[in-house]
């Protein structure tokens, strides 16, 4: 029997840093290529594409809802609404498999753990009306209405994995407005960060597609940019290294982004792996986005984090002594922070000449150790979940109050990505190329640049795009794109700032916090 089946991925709330990258978590696309496969009908609905079309999914015999912490109140809100008009809801995700009576009471279905093969089995046994209670990974209310948790599903294998379909992007409305397809190469992290959850779900063993399913999935997407969506692109050296290899060899080379740890640049004693990093480069690594996490060793050793400032600071001149550009991640609010901390990272990172700039408040995640210890200890300050995004202060700081850990990151930020660098950095990549914008300055074309500046500042970037087309002759734009690029980012990361610091929601949060203190 063909069941229509609807599978949504909510959006976080408000302005937050992923905005711009409309990318889907691949957990649905996978399930919904399984489901496919199975003979039933799918669509998937991730909110940063395309909104859910209700009507479709109020027809739908069953909807599965996959949310992170952050999203979980809008995952809640949908499957009340679907449930109150006898719409059959399964929810999934990292949250609801730590927190499963809390979201049993908005569906009567929720996946636990790595959750493709529970969700398969949880559709064939109520096609065939078999008892639940055999589906591993599996949370249901029974007959009486009681939450029933059956044992969890051992994780996939190795063997598994491979035997894993890639995710079938297709099935998502709206996925043609990806200009950055994702790509997933492995699962499980070995390392054993406090702060992060992806141990907790997917374990730390890690599990890999061989390169050959990477290149046959590189073929099928035939994008021009890609995100590698793994935790930790480099894991195994050897097995990279084939990779990259491979995709130099068969010309499967876009341009593509990855996460990793910065000393996966070096080989021992801070000298540079030039044999990766070629490869990296000449496979089309544009740029990496590095755990840096914090900038005392101190403060590493703390939080678990396996490597050293000195280890840091190699890693990223080597990234730059290839053309690779450098996206620094890091954590405020650690317990060995204190208010002068957030403004330390920043210059840390200018120091570095790190190309963006990433700082989150130190957040406590239902599943892993940092969670545990923050409840213990009588430090949370909220379980609103969607303030769980990285954003908002929500556990009590151990050397200054919530609100100086706030006020301190927006600092940290506006210094960073301040005018003047932004300006500055686009005034060298402008000049770099001054005969391209010279042989593109006719008055014609010149006549359009207000309207571009418009829609770039409205964050319009599709009608920004045709616009720039329009202007710029092509070898133009090709050569422009490689040097602006970054003040772009930049300037996109300013906008979101004050974004941010303009809601309704971050104001009333700093509010909160100012009477907590």
């Amino acid at each position: 029997m063909t069941l229509r089946i609807r599978l949504v991925e909510p959006r976080p709330a408000d302005h937050n840093v992923y905005d711009m990258a409309l990318l889907p978590r691949l957990g649905l696309p996978l399930m919904g290529r399984l489901l496919a496969e199975a003979g039933h009908d799918v669509r998937i609905y991730c909110e940063v594409l395309e909104t859910p079309d209700l009507d479709d999914c109020l027809g739908a015999d069953l909807v599965g809802i996959s949310s992170t912490t952050s999203t979980s109140l809008a995952a809640y809100r949908l499957a009340d609404f679907l449930g109150a008009a006898g719409v059959p809801v399964v929810l999934g995700g990292p949250h609801v498999t730590f927190r499963p009576d809390e979201a049993l009471a908005h569906a009567p279905y929720v996946v636990r753990g790595e959750g493709e093969t529970t969700m398969c089995e949880l559709v064939s046994a109520l096609e065939e009306g078999r008892p639940l209670s055999r589906v591993l990974g599996l949370s249901f209310l029974d007959d009486a209405g009681q939450p029933r948790h059956n044992p969890l599903r051992p994780r996939c294998d190795q063997a598994g994995f491979e035997a894993l379909p890639a995710p079938d992007l297709h099935l998502i409305a709206g996925h043609e407005r990806m200009t950055m397809k994702p790509l997933i190469t492995q699962w499980g992290c070995p390392f054993d960060c406090e702060f992060c959850s992806v141990t907790a779900m997917f374990s730390r063993t890690v599990r890999y597609r061989r390169p050959e399913q990477v290149l046959a999935d590189l073929r099928d997407l035939s994008a021009e940019r890609v995100f590698f969506h793994d935790d930790n692109f480099v894991v195994s050296k050897p097995r990279t290294t084939r990779l990259l290899r491979s995709m130099v060899d068969q010309d499967l080379v876009p341009e593509w982004f990855a996460q990793l740890r910065a000393g996966s640049a070096l080989r021992s004693q801070a000298q540079p792996d030039h044999e990766l990093l070629s490869l990296m480069r000449r496979s089309g690594c544009r740029m990496v986005m590095l755990g840096i996490e914090a900038i005392t060793d101190e403060a590493l050793q703390h939080v678990g984090k396996r490597q050293r400032v000195s280890t840091v600071e190699a890693s990223v001149r080597a990234f730059h002594d290839h053309g690779i550009a450098v996206h620094g991640m890091f954590i405020a609010g650690l317990d060995t922070d204190t208010a002068a901390s957030a403004v330390a990272t920043a210059a840390f990172a200018r120091r570095l000449g790190i190309d963006t700039f990433q700082l989150m408040v130190e957040t406590p995640l239902p599943g892993t150790r940092l969670w545990d210890r923050a409840s213990s200890e009588g430090r949370l300050l909220s379980e609103e979940w969607s303030l769980f995004d990285g954003h908002h202060v929500v556990m009590r700081p151990a050397n200054m109050t919530p609100l100086e850990l706030q006020l301190s990151v927006l600092d940290a930020m506006r210094r960073f990505y301040s005018w003047p660098a932004i300006v500055a950095s686009g005034l060298v990549g402008a000049l770099r190329h001054l005969p391209d914008l010279a042989s593109a300055a006719r008055p014609s074309r010149l006549r359009r640049l207000p309207a571009l500046a418009r829609t770039a500042w409205a964050r319009d970037w599709g009608e920004a795009r045709v616009l720039i087309e329009q202007v710029l002759p092509a070898h133009a734009r090709s050569r422009l794109s490689g040097s602006l690029w970054l003040p772009a980012l930049r300037f996109y990361a300013r906008r979101q700032l004050s974004g941010w610091s303009d809601q309704q929601r971050s104001r009333d949060h700093i509010e909160l916090l100012a009477s907590l203190s």
